[in-house]
């Protein structure tokens, strides 16, 4: 992904840190009557930045072209011109957004631990499914890579070991949550758990737990 990420910063950077460039650049997507006004700039320190820029840079990548064609520079722009190139900004890109929708669901209010792990397991399990449907050439939730005509076998087994890269580093990186994923059910569903499975100094109290109906009938009443 670097490569990619480092085209995309320097393209946002050649229009934007250049005063002229970019009051032009901003003229005409005016006269253009574009939907966005300018491309953003990529923060390392801001967790949805990266996502946010691509996304963008994507949405305006026709506009951007038309721009340094008339400029008559268009070397600054080539690599959108080369499916190539763009077909590894597209899947990325929608990478990107799945996790930006990630990180914007666990940066949520009122969350408890067993929410945040709740939230891991879901995208762990859509890795999972990215990279099956990509094995069989499915690009349903990889929207912008299914714009790019023709993608050949290679770059979509690529694709998909990337995905399996990151679900290997989901599972290492959160094999806490999975160690006491017991205890959080506990909690969580304190009704549903074989009270032989937790430890010994929580079962009596569990049992009693469960065989009290009006217990029960509160919990199943609390607000979610």
């Amino acid at each position: 992904m670097k490569p990619v990420l480092d085209a995309v910063v320097k393209l946002v950077n050649t229009i934007r840190s250049r005063g002229p460039t970019h009051r032009q650049f901003r003229d005409f997507l005016q006269s253009m009557q574009s939907e966005y006004s300018d491309v953003l700039y990529y923060t390392k320190v801001r967790w949805l930045s990266a996502g946010c820029v691509f996304e963008r840079v994507w949405q305006m990548k026709d506009d951007i072209v038309s721009f340094f064609h008339e400029k008559q520079c268009s070397a600054e722009c080539e690599m959108l011109e080369d499916t190539e190139w763009l077909s590894n900004f597209a899947f990325f890109t929608d990478l990107l957004c799945h996790m930006n929708n990630l990180n914007v669901k666990m940066q949520g209010e009122n969350q408890f631990i067993d929410d945040i792990w709740a939230h891991l397991k879901a995208f762990k399990l859509k890795l999972n499914l990215f990279a099956g449907q990509l094995a069989k050439n499915d690009l349903s939730h990889f929207s912008r890579l299914n714009s790019i005509p023709s993608v050949n076998e290679e770059k979509l087994k690529n694709y998909e070991d990337v995905l399996k890269k990151l679900h290997f580093e989901f599972e290492r990186r959160f094999q806490d949550f999975s160690a006491i994923q017991t205890e959080l059910d506990i909690f969580t569903m304190p009704f549903n758990v074989n009270c032989e499975a937790v430890r010994s100094d929580l079962q009596l109290e569990l049992i009693e737990l469960q065989s009290n109906n009006h217990l029960k009938q509160s919990f199943l009443n609390i607000p979610k």
